[in-house]
């Protein structure tokens, strides 16, 4: 089955859809509009390009664009995948994903959580060729995702959203409201309920990483360091003995890292050796490293600094 461009998408005709207005090719402004519709003509299969290269999800058969984040919604998520990832990998559980990665769910729809926490099992296991091009995509949801809260959203909205990913194994729902400086967190035993966290608050990831805590202050800090993006596995990399002393358990954690912080500011990925480069750096090195990712205006300003391999 071959796939539609986008272009071809915008020009489609939802034959006689009582929403549209005689508008040809009118998609639904949000999740609750596509689900007052008739089953939409649109698939992963067939609206494979689209969704991949668009901000834009599946429901009901119809394409809904994504509002998109703005850059202080996109810090706080990066603060949440950098503090989340860490400790995951630590842990040995899994790791964090940055949005646009694509979840086929149970009915057809395809979501694209803002951030997510899945497990080293959930992508050995879930994660399969689909589509026509046969790209990986996470069959299901993972254990933990994040949304980030925009004006525009209504309540009945991140409801239906809510019903999906908990009907497809997710866990935990992190809903975050920038503005307010608030993280409402929601679980799959009590969908309905929420637990509010405010500034003052520790926020857990309990069952996933036990132990793991984070002052929700820090996580929508404008400067969360590298030693309170790390926590506590900074701290664990002292206390096993992995490394010798304080300096060198702050050297490592902002080795940890920066490479996020890279791909965060730049919005590209960071040189597949950058690690390599980042294991040369003394402590001094590494903290000028992490001043110089908020003055350095491109990548390649930045990659100046960071020691180069013989």
């Amino acid at each position: 089955m071959s796939t539609i461009s986008p272009a071809a998408l915008r020009t489609i005709n939802p034959t006689e859809d009582p929403t549209s207005n005689g508008n040809p090719g009118h998609w639904p402004r949000d999740i609750l509009e596509a689900y007052a519709r008739y089953r939409g003509p649109y698939t992963l299969e067939t609206a494979e390009t689209i969704l991949e290269e668009e901000p834009v999800e599946l429901y009901n058969g119809w394409l809904v664009w994504q509002e998109m984040t703005n850059i202080k919604e996109r810090r706080v998520v990066a603060n949440i995948v950098a503090m989340l990832d860490i400790s995951a990998r630590k842990a040995g559980f899994g790791q964090s994903l940055p949005d646009q990665h694509e979840c086929l769910l149970s009915d057809g729809s395809v979501v694209k959580p803002d951030a997510s926490l899945i497990s080293w099992q959930r992508l050995r296991e879930e994660v399969t060729p689909y589509g026509p091009r046969q790209r990986p995509t996470l069959i299901g949801g993972p254990e933990l995702v994040v949304e980030v809260r925009s004006p525009s959203n209504r309540r009945a909205q991140e409801r239906r959203k809510r019903a999906l990913y908990f009907a497809n194994r997710v866990q935990i729902v992190w809903d975050v409201d920038e503005v307010a400086e608030v993280i409402w967190v929601y679980r799959a035993e009590a969908p309905a309920e929420s637990t509010r966290f405010d500034l003052a608050d520790l926020i857990d990831c309990e069952p996933l990483l036990p132990g793991w805590r984070r002052r929700v202050a820090d996580i929508f800090a404008e400067q969360a360091s590298a030693e309170v993006v790390a926590g506590e596995a900074a701290q664990a990399w002292r206390d096993e003995g992995r490394v010798e002393g304080m300096n060198e358990g702050m050297a490592q954690a902002l080795r940890a890292v920066l490479p996020m912080l890279v791909r965060v500011r730049y919005a590209v990925d960071p040189p597949t050796n950058l690690a390599l480069r980042l294991a040369l750096a003394d402590l001094a090195q590494l903290q000028e490293l992490q001043v110089a990712v908020e003055t350095s205006n491109t990548l390649d300003e930045w990659l100046v600094l960071v020691p180069r391999l013989s």
